[in-house]
């Protein structure tokens, strides 16, 4: 629970983040964070999750101006197992849960006009299904340099479940991922941000490294099962906004 005082104080110090040095200079107050934000769809559609298309490229053209530099799951599994190991000069992520098939018609060609890295993370059974990714499509952008991870095999919420049906949905969808791509998946997000300890114990079994959440925050690699994300909405201000509303503010008032 922070005080009053902390609140205005943080709030003062993001306003004037937003009002004169922008996103780019706070973000040298936490040098050892990272931005991982959270999108699910980008097209016309109009409710919370579907970010407008001229939105989402406005977005990247920010964080290129910004100097970001967008890094892989490689890049993060070598950083897990080796905190020494480099990351480019302000690194981030970006992450799309679910799947959609605007992940490939407009998020793609956008991403690669910029030449920025994204990971997307799929609902196994719903691979093929009506406005949903194919697999074609998933093998295209990963051979573009996109990379994808599980989002279970149902999108089920995992702490309703019994550990067995946990178990299944986090073996099966990497299993059926893995065919797809020839290649091993190392992470999941998990649907809705729904987990528990138990289920993280379940993750690590089932081989993965590292958990992508729904809490908000920059990301600091402490615990590689529960990374913090950085989500955007339909009704979000401009990128730089969200990411001192939801990713630095937070870490700066804490």
């Amino acid at each position: 629970m922070i005080t009053r005082r902390q609140f205005l104080t943080g709030c003062a110090g993001a306003i004037t983040a937003i009002s004169g040095m922008g996103v780019a200079m706070e973000y040298k107050k936490l040098s050892n964070s990272i931005p991982i934000l959270l999108y699910h769809r980008v097209g016309l559609e109009l409710d919370e999750y579907t970010v407008p298309t001229a939105r989402f490229e406005k977005d990247m053209e920010t964080l290129c101006w910004e100097g970001f530099n967008t890094i892989s799951l490689e890049q993060v599994k070598q950083h897990l197992q080796n905190p020494n190991h480099p990351l480019p000069d302000k690194p981030m992520m970006i992450t799309f849960d679910d799947g959609y098939l605007d992940n490939y018609t407009n998020v793609f060609p956008i991403l690669q006009k910029y030449s920025m890295q994204a990971s997307f993370y799929i609902i196994t059974d719903m691979v093929g299904l009506e406005d949903r990714l194919t697999v074609s499509h998933i093998r295209e952008m990963a051979a573009a340099g996109m990379e994808f991870g599980s989002h279970t095999v149902t999108h089920r919420s995992l702490v309703e479940l019994a550990p067995e049906e946990v178990e299944l949905e986090l073996t099966k969808s990497k299993h059926d991922l893995e065919r797809i791509l020839g290649k091993i998946v190392d992470f999941i997000a998990y649907p809705g941000g729904s987990y528990n300890s138990d289920i993280l114990t379940i993750a690590r079994k089932a081989g993965y490294i590292g958990g992508f959440s729904t809490h908000y925050g920059f990301e600091r690699f402490n615990h590689a099962f529960e990374m913090k994300r950085i989500p955007i909405f339909h009704y979000d201000h401009s990128v730089s906004y969200v990411m001192l509303k939801k990713g630095m503010l937070p870490s700066l008032i804490m």
